[in-house]
């Protein structure tokens, strides 16, 4: 199966919309999760869009330019996905539970990053670990780690 049918599966877009550039499903899966959780609270903060950023810039190694152009395409993604379970199933399906944590861990830098937490960004946060595979221990040993790391 080719790249472009696994990406047009995963998003259930067509053909005719396609995004400018391609880029793996995997990378963009994860970015569209992580940018939905960076939206739960109605805005998308500098500090938001850091975190973001930085994540798939380490842990994909890529150039600013590349991260760029990949949060645009997982953006786009995002604004057409309603199913939360398609992008998950596709991130929980090809990386390693300890890789999951570490988005886990990023979507609470993202919550906690305007310094409060709104209910539905906690939902939000604990049903995408669900998903993902989380055990709701480890989902909250990552939130407890990144409260430590944050000091708050």
């Amino acid at each position: 199966m080719s790249i472009s049918s696994i990406l047009d599966r995963l998003t259930g877009r067509t053909s005719e919309v396609q995004p400018r550039e391609r880029h793996d499903p995997l990378l963009l899966a994860t970015a569209a999760v992580l940018i939905e959780i960076a939206y739960a609270d109605g805005t998308f903060s500098p500090a938001e869009d850091g975190n973001v950023a930085q994540f798939l810039a380490s842990r994909f190694s890529l150039r600013p330019d590349d991260t760029r152009s990949l949060m645009e395409a997982a953006d786009e993604i995002r604004k057409r996905t309603v199913d939360h379970f398609a992008l998950t199933h596709y991130i929980r399906k090809n990386t390693p539970l300890e890789e999951r944590i570490e988005i886990v861990k990023t979507m609470w830098r993202l919550v906690y990053s305007d310094g409060k937490l709104t209910d539905y960004e906690g939902y939000l946060v604990r049903k995408l670990a669900d998903l993902l595979g989380l055990e709701h221990h480890v989902m909250i040993d990552a939130k407890s780690a990144v409260l430590r790391e944050m000091n708050v």
